[in-house]
């Protein structure tokens, strides 16, 4: 069974290691985000719908 003092140096262990590389990782979250989004999830693109036109038999009523 752990004591209390090997809990707590687990901890303080963990918050040594773990801060440092969060704040060092803020700087590349941009990179580290894209990247694990390209590997886990597929890409998803919108297919153009093309132009919008009229056609010249659609057209308002004309005012006499």
């Amino acid at each position: 069974m752990m004591s209390i003092s090997d809990i707590l140096q687990l901890v303080v262990l963990c918050a040594l290691i773990f801060f440092p590389l969060g704040y060092m990782a803020r700087h590349f979250w941009r990179r580290i985000e894209t990247t694990l989004r390209m590997m886990f999830f597929k890409p998803r693109y919108v297919k153009p719908a093309g132009v919008l036109r009229r056609t010249p038999t659609v057209q308002g009523k004309a005012k006499k």
